[in-house]
């Protein structure tokens, strides 16, 4: 593939997601490189912030940086004037895409495989869509996850499923519509709690993630007989935890574990807060109920986050050890936790305990 190419774009997720493409991108430019061929970097911040020069140092390790800075593109899914459109898919969702992805007739998108509350499983393809895609393809293919008929959630755009998950099939339909005349070679990786690679899949944009996700769910399965009455759970540590948007994945992924009315422990630090204003500003509204009316009134991709958090810490009692102030949780619908012998106290009140340190790593599957 490097043979036949005559430009090469490689796409990497944001500072939110490991790759683990620091242990092998030394040697694929060294590959690139051998066949003299061009190349740029582009990160996958979708509608994220901007990245630093330090955290696109920690992606691409110092050395790389220091010597290929001048290669890196970066994303703003607000400048549509630097984007290229290919058309629309089924569901409207304009296929919008930074015109780095129209400049390159090669792309290698790395993503580590990882589980997403709503489409199904992270990985390459979402680097493309949303990953370097506008706000508004963004939002349009978020917005999938709810339907507005019912005036809830999706039942198949769910952690861990890709079997008639709009949310899914509409970022497969957008890159099938903006493949013509590109050559892909995806990486599919699968980390460990360390961030250490311990699996790879690579090749077809498509085929390769099947393979992972496949992969992934074979590492991780958890079969849960029984609900409990009282889990403790963390994110797994940074960059699982940087802010709330990324953090609730992971108490997302208890829920199903926890008998109705029962406590969740979370620990998460989020250092960089809430994670945007969207996020935060929606917890001004004190139910799901006036939270889902807005959300269907004018949508923001954010908005549908808080209000998956509104119907976790409203459906059990839900703690948090983190940085947030008391006043901060209490937004979110969390009991703020100072000091981990409180939560002595609150064991006694439970029978079934789990303990669950890696929530963003595990797939529970209920018996």
């Amino acid at each position: 593939m490097l043979q036949k190419a005559t430009s090469i774009l490689i796409i990497l997720p944001d500072i939110t997601r490991k790759s683990g493409a620091c242990f092998f991108l030394k040697e694929l430019i060294h590959r690139i490189e051998s066949y003299g061929k061009s190349f740029s970097f582009i990160f996958a911040v979708g509608t994220h912030r901007p990245l630093t020069v330090e955290e696109k140092k920690e992606i691409l390790t110092d050395e790389i940086y220091e010597k290929y800075s001048q290669y890196i593109i970066d994303h703003d899914p607000d400048d549509t004037e630097n984007m290229t459109y290919y058309g629309k898919t089924k569901h409207t969702t304009p296929v919008l895409l930074n015109n780095a992805y129209f400049k390159h007739d090669t792309i290698i998108p790395i993503a580590s495989i990882s589980y997403h509350y709503f489409a199904g499983f992270g990985g390459a393809r979402k680097m493309i869509l949303p990953g370097i895609a506008s706000r508004k393809s963004a939002m349009n293919n978020h917005k999938l996850a709810l339907e507005e008929r019912l005036r809830k959630r999706n039942p198949y755009a769910c952690t861990g499923n890709l079997k008639q998950n709009p949310v899914h099939d509409d970022i497969v339909e957008a890159v099938m519509i903006a493949r013509a005349g590109k050559n892909f070679f995806a990486i599919n990786t699968i980390l460990n709690d360390k961030g250490k690679i311990v699996d790879v899949e690579g090749g077809d944009l498509f085929i390769s993630h099947i393979k992972a996700c496949e992969r992934l769910k074979e590492l991780t399965k958890v079969e849960v007989s029984d609900k409990y009455d009282f889990v403790i759970c963390s994110c797994g540590g940074f960059p699982k935890d940087i802010n709330m948007i990324q953090a609730q994945k992971s108490i997302d992924r208890v829920k199903n574990i926890v008998r109705e009315g029962g406590k969740i422990v979370f620990f998460a630090e989020c250092r960089d807060g809430y994670g945007n204003e969207t996020f935060e500003n929606f917890f001004d509204y004190p139910s799901s109920t006036e939270m889902v009316k807005k959300l269907f009134e004018e949508y923001k991709i954010n908005r549908q986050t808080a209000f998956n958090l509104r119907n976790i810490t409203e459906h059990f009692e839900c703690y948090l050890y983190s940085r947030f102030d008391e006043e901060e949780s209490k937004r979110m619908g969390f009991v703020k936790i100072n000091d981990t012998g409180e939560i002595n106290e609150l064991l006694k009140e439970g029978e079934r305990v789990a303990f669950v340190p890696n929530a963003s790593l595990v797939y529970f599957e209920n018996g």
